[in-house]
């Protein structure tokens, strides 16, 4: 993203190099005219003279204009940073001493306090600045609809409204999440996420299945919807492709979505592996044991994909019995140094009594090194 005033710098490197493509295009006819004997000496030197001219002018400008450029964006940062502090106080001491908000109209600086003030704040607190707030939504509601606003200046809108999180700002964000740029596609899901409330939250899950977002993405926007993420996550599982059921297998771990526990079973027998350890990882960072699908664990544990066997020994305690502790013993002879180091954690939660043993008299002599380390004997 640009600071501003770089587009006019831009502009005048390039007219500059411009003029010295000239100066010089202009040379090579004047030298080539005197080579076949069409130029006489005195014009050749007037345009060798008018060349240097042009190039010593040239540099000089651009010089000044460098050095001037960049004074005043230093000028103008520290300036910003000090109206910055003054109005986050202002609004400070409005907020928790009741004292009246500063006098409108509010420059630039006045919004970028305010929206620093609303993302340091949570409950009644962030509630009372939304309308403060809003006086900016107009100058950001510009930005998104103007055909002639620029990709930084809506991005700097979008990612103000994730910022400001006024709920009504939804319809605003709701079209750039079909944009054809990605890196607008991204900033309105994350402004959407944090916007997005009741009825909102399927018409976001419906955009964010036709946004081909990376699954990375996908998890951030999941994540970012915090305890409203529960219908949206439910339709990525029902209608979503392996990106978003992946994205959302994720979030119902790190979200602890207990009412989707169930559905994650059934993805333990998922084709694509990542799915299926992601399913794994879920049901481990939820405590809910596989019970009816004790197979697909098990035969997990010999698949190709390390990380698949890994997650396979770390959901294997919430088994229990005899079969989890036989199947937790023979994956201490894994090739896999984190297959073998999960398998002896696992133990050790499910038996220490029988990690002890393992450490003693495992037949694999890697295993029974990591059954002694993990178990401190």
């Amino acid at each position: 993203m640009w600071r501003p005033g770089e587009g006019l710098y831009a502009l005048v490197v390039f007219l500059v190099v411009l003029l010295e493509a000239l100066a010089l295009g202009y040379l090579v006819l004047a030298f080539t005219g005197r080579l076949f004997g069409l130029l006489g000496y005195g014009e050749t030197m007037g345009a060798l003279l008018l060349g240097l001219a042009l190039t010593g002018l040239a540099l000089v400008l651009l010089g000044a204009y460098v050095l001037l450029y960049h004074a005043y964006t230093a000028w103008r940062e520290r300036r910003e940073a000090q109206q910055k502090e003054a109005y986050l106080e202002r609004f400070t001491q409005a907020l928790l001493a009741g004292e009246p908000p500063p006098p409108l109209p509010w420059p630039q600086a006045a919004l970028v306090a305010l929206l620093a003030l609303r993302e340091s704040l949570k409950g009644e607190l962030a509630e009372a600045l939304l309308p403060w707030l809003r006086q900016g939504l107009s100058r950001w509601e510009r930005a998104l609809r103007s055909p002639l606003a620029s990709r930084a200046r809506r991005l700097e809108a979008l990612d103000a409204l994730a910022q400001a999180r006024l709920p009504e700002a939804f319809p605003l964000v709701f079209p750039y999440l079909t944009h054809q740029d990605p890196v607008l596609r991204l900033a309105a899901a994350r402004a959407a996420a944090r916007l997005a409330r009741g009825e909102d939250l399927e018409a976001l899950a419906q955009a964010l299945l036709r946004a081909a977002l990376p699954r990375g993405a996908l998890l951030e926007v999941l994540l970012l919807l915090e305890e409203r993420a529960e219908p949206v996550v439910r339709r990525f599982l029902q209608e979503g492709g392996s990106e978003e059921v992946w994205a959302a297998l994720e979030a119902l771990g790190r979200l602890k979505l207990h009412g989707l526990a169930a559905k994650a079973l059934a993805l333990l027998h998922h084709p694509d592996p990542e799915v299926k350890a992601a399913a794994m990882r879920a049901l481990w960072r939820l405590e809910y044991p596989p019970l009816g699908h004790e197979e697909a664990v098990l035969a997990a544990l010999g698949a190709e994909e390390e990380f698949l066997r890994l997650q396979a020994v770390r959901l294997l305690p919430l088994l229990g019995g005899g079969l989890a502790r036989r199947a937790l013993w023979k994956a201490l002879s894994d090739p896999s140094f984190y297959v073998r180091r999960g398998a002896a954690e696992a133990l050790k939660a499910l038996d220490p009594s029988l990690l002890k043993r393992a450490a003693e008299a495992h037949p694999d002599p890697y295993g029974r090194a990591m059954a002694r380390q993990v178990a401190g004997v």
